[in-house]
Parts: C-alpha cells; structure tokens; sequence
C-alpha cells in the first residue's frame, strides 16, 4: 500500500516538474516572441500593425497570443479587430499618438492581400493639392467593399475590377486620381507646377511608362505634369 502511494507522490511529482517546464518554456517563448514583434515595430516603423506583419517571426496562433497579452497589459492599443498600434503618448501635444488615416488602411490592405489606392480628395490631400479633411477616406481595392468607422470617422474600401489598379505603381496611382479628383477641365497651371515639383525624376520617368496607354486627356496632362 505504502508503494502505491508512493508511487502516485512519484507520478503526482513528475507530472507537475512536467508542466514547471511547459510553462517556463512558454514564458521564454512568449518574452523571446514580443521581444521580436518590438523589434520589428520599430525597425520597420509600424505605426500601425496587424498579426500578419509578423508571421516571419512565429506562428500566427503565437503572434495572435502574443499581441492578446500586450494589449492586456496595456503595451498595445486595438484600433480596430485585428489591427494595433503602441500604447504612446506625446509629451509635446499632451495626446495619444495616433496613426494615419492612410497607414491604418494600408494595415488593413496588407492583413488581407488587397492592393489599394486613395480617391479623389484623399489623394489630393495626400499629395498636398487640397488641406480639406475627408468626411470619408475612400480607397479603390482589389477586395471587396468595406467599411470601418475609426476616429468618428469613415474608412471605405471600394471595390475595383480597373486593371490600372494592378498594372500601376503606387506613385502612378496616385498622380492618375489627383488628376481625376481636379477634372478634365479644372487643373490649372498651378496644379500642374506643384505635382512636377511634387514628383522626383525617378516619379516622373515611371509615370511617362506605365501610363501610354491611359486616356488622352490624362497622358496630356501627365507629360505636361513631367517635362515642365
């Protein structure tokens, strides 16, 4: 009788040695997992993020558990489900430090896969053209339609089929819905100056390539833009 109940003490002691060494490793893992998720914040500058801008790092299930635990313990704040920023605050302004509009959809873009571009008064803000804050920032995406209210203000992902959408840079993109937002017949002289000093040589030599064969209109004003 004595050895079966040292036997079950036996037992009883290797099973919790056992888990002593599940939940040191686990710590280790977890401590080694945010160390790494940090260093990647910073080095990539991630104003914004989501579990996919780590899945270099561990498991998705792990970097998941990881940023559950840092948001718990107030390092990380949610923005949304499933995208994060730094729990910072500005000596200078007294605020949050907040992400853009812009980098949040560009998180939101690269969780999913899509390929997205701002429209209209957002790409003429992004640019400088126009200081008018968007009442919506809308995107052109190769998802589907989405929205999300973030800030008490409305992010929206259109979907497109345009396959300028896929075959352009960014940069073109941009310039293509600068020029749509102004229209055919309101870009002026002005306009056209700001976005040849906006753009660099580099810019400008993409923009003359990839856009040949875009509408008449556009190319016109694109090689003006580019040889002003």
């Amino acid at each position: 009788m004595q050895k079966n109940y040292n036997n079950v003490w036996v037992q009883d002691n290797v099973e919790i040695a056992i888990l002593s060494q599940k939940i040191y490793n686990n710590c280790d893992m977890n401590y080694d997992t945010k160390s790494l998720v940090l260093k990647k914040i910073d080095e990539d500058k991630l104003e914004s993020f989501s579990c996919f801008d780590f899945v270099d790092i561990a498991s998705y299930k792990t970097i998941n558990k990881c940023l559950e635990r840092m948001e718990d313990g107030k390092e990380i704040v949610r923005i949304i489900n499933g995208v994060y920023r730094l729990n910072k605050f500005s000596e200078v302004l007294h605020l949050p430090v907040i992400p853009s509009m812009d980098n949040i959809a560009s998180t939101i873009a690269r969780k999913h896969g899509w390929k997205i571009c701002p429209e209209g008064n957002v790409a003429l803000n992004m640019i400088g053209l126009s200081t008018q804050v968007p009442s919506q920032y809308v995107y052109l995406s190769s998802g589907p339609y989405k929205n999300y209210k973030i800030f008490n203000s409305l992010l929206v992902f259109k979907r497109t089929t345009n396959r300028e959408l896929l075959d352009y840079s960014y940069i073109t993109l941009l310039i293509i819905q600068s020029i749509k937002a102004l229209g055919k017949n309101h870009i002026s002289d002005r306009d056209i100056n700001f976005l040849n000093t906006f753009l660099s040589n580099d810019d400008k030599r993409t923009l003359l390539k990839e856009t040949k064969y875009i509408q008449t209109w556009i190319r016109n004003i694109i090689v003006k833009i580019c040889i002003n």
